[in-house]
C-alpha cells in the first residue's frame, strides 16, 4: 500500500512538473493551488471510489493453507454476498473441517439466494443435522428432504438422508421403504454398503428379509425420456469414416456445464433412433428430469472425443420441453469449421 501511494504521488508530481512552469510565470496563485490541491484530491478520490483493499498483501498473495484460502473466500463474500457458488464453497469447506455450525450458516446464505436447487437443499439439510446439538434432523431439514424427494424421486442423496431421518424418528418401515427405492439406483458397491442399514430398518419394522430376486426385477424409476431420431444428409455420407463416433446430447438451454444426458454410438446405420433419460446423465446434480427444457444436438466426432472439433459433422440443435415421449428429429448436414 505504501509503495503504491509513493508511486502515485510521484506520477502526480511528474505531471505537475510539465504543467506548473508556464502557470508559474503567468498565474502563480493558480499554480500554487494546483500544487497543493491535486495530490490531496488524487488520494481522496482513490480512497472514495477505488479499492484500497485490493492492495492488501493478504488479498494478493495466494493462500498456502486451507484456513488462509477460507479467509480469502470470506473476504470476497463480504464484497460479493450474492455469490451462491461462494457460499456453497464456504459451506463445503467448513464441513470438511467439521465446523458444522459455520457450514450450516454458509449453506443457509446459499439457500436464501437459490431456494429450489435439490443438491443444495440436501447439503443444507445435512449441515443442519450435523450442527444440531442432539445430532438429529431438525424439522426444517426434514421438510427440505421431503421436498427434494417429492420433486426428484430418484435423487440419491435425498433418499438416503430421508431414510436416515425416518429411522431416527422411530419410523423404520418408512426408512426401509425409502432405502428400498434408493437401492436399485446405486452402483453395486454402493448398494452393498447400504444393505446392512436397510436390513436393520426392515428388522426393526418387523418386515421379512429383503428378497434379492424381487429387488433385481424391480423397475428403476428413470424419469422422463426423450426420443431422438438422427438422420445423415446423403451429401455427407462419404465423409463418415469407419472409426467415427456419434454423440447425441441433451444440454441445458444456456449450454452451461456438462450435458444432462448423452449417448455414444458408432456413426453408422442412419437414420437411427436413441432414447435419452436420467440413466444417460453424467452428474447427479444435473439430470434430464431436473430440466423443463433442453437443447438436443447430434455430432459425428472424427477424433472419437465428445468435445467439438473442426471437421466434425453436426446437426442444428433443437430445443424442446422435457416430458415423457418428447421427440426430436435431427439431420446431420454441416461440417464444423
Amino acid at each position: 500500500m505504501t509503495s503504491f501511494l509513493i508511486g502515485a504521488a510521484l506520477l502526480v508530481l511528474l505531471a505537475l512538473a510539465f504543467v506548473l512552469p508556464p502557470l508559474w510565470r503567468q498565474a502563480r496563485l493558480t499554480a500554487l493551488a494546483l500544487l497543493l490541491v491535486v495530490p490531496v484530491m488524487t488520494l481522496g478520490l482513490y480512497h472514495l471510489i477505488g479499492e484500497p483493499e485490493a492492495l492488501d498483501p493478504a488479498n494478493i498473495e495466494a493462500p498456502t493453507t486451507l484456513e488462509g484460502a477460507i479467509a480469502q473466500l470470506e473476504r470476497r463474500l463480504a464484497d460479493e454476498p450474492g455469490s451462491v457458488e461462494g457460499w456453497v464453497l464456504l459451506g463445503r469447506s467448513r464441513m470438511a473441517q467439521q465446523r458444522w455450525t459455520d457450514a450450516r450458516d454458509a449453506f443457509a446464505k446459499a439457500y436464501a439466494l437459490l431456494p429450489n436447487e435439490p443438491d443444495l437443499m440436501v447439503e443444507y439439510a445435512d449441515a443442519q443435522m450435523r450442527a444440531a446439538p442432539d445430532g438429529r434432523f431438525p424439522d426444517s431439514a426434514t421438510r427440505l428432504l421431503e421436498q427434494v424427494v417429492a420433486a426428484v424421486p430418484t435423487h440419491q442423496r435425498g433418499l438416503f438422508f430421508l431414510g436416515a431421518q425416518r429411522l431416527q424418528a422411530g419410523q423404520p418401515a418408512e426408512a426401509a421403504e425409502t432405502w428400498g427405492r434408493l437401492l436399485p439406483l446405486l452402483e453395486p458397491q454402493t448398494a452393498l454398503a447400504l444393505r446392512p442399514q436397510l436390513d436393520q430398518a426392515r428388522e426393526l419394522a418387523g418386515l421379512p428379509p429383503l428378497d434379492d430376486a424381487a429387488l433385481a426385477a424391480a423397475p428403476v424409476p428413470g424419469g422422463p425420456t426423450i426420443t431422438v431420431t438422427v438422420a445423415l444428409d446423403p451429401a455427407l455420407a462419404a465423409d463418415v469414416g469407419d472409426d467415427d463416433v456419434l454423440y447425441v446430447f441433451a444440454r441445458t438451454t444456456d449450454g452451461a456445464g456438462l450435458p444432462v444426458a448423452v449417448k455414444r454410438l458408432p456413426a453408422s446405420g442412419f437414420p437411427l433412433t436413441v432414447t435419452l433419460s436420467d440413466a444417460d446423465g453424467l452428474m447427479p446434480a444435473q439430470k434430464l428430469s431436473m430440466q423443463s427444457d433442453v437443447r438436443v444436438l447430434a455430432r459425428i466426432s472424427k477424433s472419437g472425443d465428445a468435445a467439438a472439433a473442426a471437421g466434425d459433422l453436426e446437426a442444428t440443435a433443437v430445443t424442446l420441453a422435457v416430458a415423457d415421449d418428447a421427440r426430436a428429429e435431427l439431420v446431420i448436414d454441416k461440417v464444423k469449421p
